[in-house]
């Protein structure tokens, strides 16, 4: 099996690249630019003839944090549906068996669910209102790939993972997703000897998944699984928002008193956990994973995404 991997310099493509190594396909946004179809078809098609490729995993995307997404719903909509619409007509029209679509838990609606979720309840209502853009444009990825697969009858299936994080993530203060945005004001606030500001209050619960996890699940839903229904590659255990910033503070060394917490800004949902199709992964423990992301970012500020 040889993968051309979308997107691999993301949060997710390099983690991939990470385990998978050399040997494979590894798009980035210097090759071609995805919404741009023309220009991404000749890419796929060379890589095809030069490579000889049977898979493609399509972790690309416009992503963005609460505050990235309210703001831009629209934009966040427009090119998500453009990056995955072209590719999957790609892949599509080049007739490549095997293609893994990466949604996210946010496609599931915001009402009207039984936690756990399962993909059974993706249709029963609209997603949550701060993502709403970003959110339906995965959710019609995901109805995308079922009706290709059911055309071509070729092993096209989508993963959902929930709140990934790690190296090469996006830091960036302001678009960042919780880790990454975290970890950022904390070292500023280390650098500057300021207080280590924590958006909200502390109390939502997320499940979180290490981006080199959620490499190792897909590759192995790539022998696994073979169904049209959503694979759903999650921890299932939750952790609240102070949790990850106590990680945060014990790392750089904060005391409780240099903590403040700013009601001004968004907290998103408080929980929406989700249920697993795969349960015998051992996940990276959570503070492990989260302290060898800030030194990660430490090493690597110059050069990181901000």
């Amino acid at each position: 099996m040889k993968i051309l991997i979308t997107g691999s310099n993301g949060l997710l493509g390099s983690a991939l690249k990470k385990v998978l190594g050399d040997g494979h396909v590894y798009h980035t946004r210097k090759d071609c630019d995805l919404s741009n179809y023309s220009e991404s078809y000749e890419y796929f098609k060379t890589m095809k003839e030069l490579h000889g490729y049977d898979t493609i995993i399509h972790t690309a995307a416009k992503v963005g944090g609460v505050k990235a997404n309210m703001e831009n719903n629209e934009k966040f909509f427009f090119d998500n549906y453009t990056i995955n619409n072209n590719v999957m007509k790609i892949a599509f029209d080049l007739d490549i068996p095997n293609f893994v679509n990466v949604l996210s838990t946010c496609i599931f609606p915001d009402k009207d669910i039984t936690y756990p979720l399962t993909p059974s309840q993706i249709d029963n209502g609209a997603p949550h209102p701060s993502n709403y853009g970003y959110s339906y444009a995965k959710r019609l990825s995901g109805y995308e790939t079922k009706i290709f697969r059911n055309v071509n009858k070729k092993n096209w299936y989508s993963v959902v993972p929930t709140n990934l994080y790690g190296p090469h993530d996006n830091f960036n203060l302001n678009d960042s997703h919780l880790i990454p945005g975290m970890i950022h004001r904390a070292y500023l606030a280390h650098k500057n000897n300021e207080k280590f500001v924590i958006w909200g209050d502390g109390t939502p619960l997320r499940q979180f998944v290490h981006s080199e996890d959620m490499a190792n699940l897909i590759l192995w839903t790539l022998k696994n699984w073979n169904s049209d229904e959503h694979c759903m590659l999650i921890n299932e255990e939750e952790i609240s928002v102070m949790t990850i910033a106590n990680i945060i503070k014990e790392k750089f060394g904060f005391s409780d008193d240099d903590i403040m917490f700013d009601s001004s800004k968004p907290k998103g949902q408080f929980r929406k956990p989700a249920k697993s199709s795969v349960n015998h992964y051992n996940f990276i423990d959570i503070k492990d994973g989260v302290e060898s992301t800030i030194d990660w970012f430490i090493e690597n500020y110059n050069v990181a995404r901000l």
